[in-house]
C-alpha cells in the first residue's frame, strides 16, 4: 500500500501488490480520477471515474470497462442507469434527459433496443408517452402512442414512421382504421 506519483503528475494512492494497482485505490490524472476497486492494473469491481468534461461513472467494471449495474451521470445533465455488457448500455435501464423526458426499457448497444417506455414528463400524468417496441433508437414495431390532448395511435412503426397498420383515435371522437405510408394515412382503412 502506498503513493506513487509519475513524472506527468498522476498519482495512485491505494494497493500494491506485487507492484500492480489491485484491491482499493485512487488514481488521478490530468482532470480525471477513479476511485475504487482495481484488478491488475484495470478498474475491476466496484468504483466511480469522473472525467475532465464533467462525466461520471458509478457501478461495477470489468477490466476497465462499464460492466454490471451502474450509472452514467453526463455534463449535458443527461443521466442512464442500469445494466452494461463490455462498455455498453445492455438490458434494462432508464435514460433521463434534463427536459423532463425519460425512457424506461431495454437497450442494445447504447441504444433504445426491445420493449420500453419514453414519456415526455415522468412528473405529469397528462403527458405525450409511447410504449411499445424499439430497433436503434427509434420506435420500431408495434407501439402505442399517446398525446397529452387525449389522442391516441395503436400500430406498427417502422424507422420511427406510422407504417404498416394502426388506428388514430383522436380527442373529438374521430377514428381511423388502415394503413399508413410514411406516416399518412394511405390504402385500404377507415374512417369513423
Amino acid at each position: 500500500k502506498g503513493l506513487y506519483t509519475w513524472a506527468n503528475g498522476e498519482t495512485y494512492d491505494g494497493e500494491w501488490p506485487m507492484g500492480l494497482k489491485h484491491g482499493y485505490g485512487v488514481w488521478k490524472g490530468s482532470g480525471d480520477s477513479y476511485i475504487g476497486q482495481w484488478h491488475e492494473n484495470k478498474a475491476h469491481g466496484y468504483g466511480v471515474h469522473e472525467w475532465a468534461n464533467g462525466d461520471k461513472y458509478e457501478g461495477e467494471w470489468k477490466f476497465c470497462l462499464r460492466h454490471g449495474q451502474g450509472q452514467d451521470t453526463f455534463a449535458n445533465g443527461d443521466v442512464y442507469m442500469g445494466e452494461y455488457y463490455y462498455g455498453r448500455a445492455n438490458g434494462y435501464g432508464q435514460y433521463r434527459w434534463p427536459n423532463g423526458n425519460v425512457y424506461l426499457g431495454t437497450f442494445k448497444e447504447n441504444t433504445k433496443c426491445g420493449k420500453g417506455i419514453w414519456k415526455k414528463s415522468e412528473t405529469d400524468p397528462v403527458t405525450n408517452t409511447y410504449e411499445g417496441e424499439y430497433l436503434d433508437d427509434k420506435k420500431h414495431g408495434l407501439g402505442e402512442f399517446r398525446w397529452a390532448s387525449g389522442g391516441y395511435y395503436r400500430g406498427t412503426y417502422f424507422n420511427d414512421v406510422k407504417t404498416g397498420y394502426g388506428e388514430m383515435y383522436w380527442a373529438d371522437g374521430s377514428v381511423y382504421k388502415g394503413t399508413w405510408h410514411h406516416g399518412i394515412q394511405n390504402g385500404l382503412g377507415i374512417m369513423i
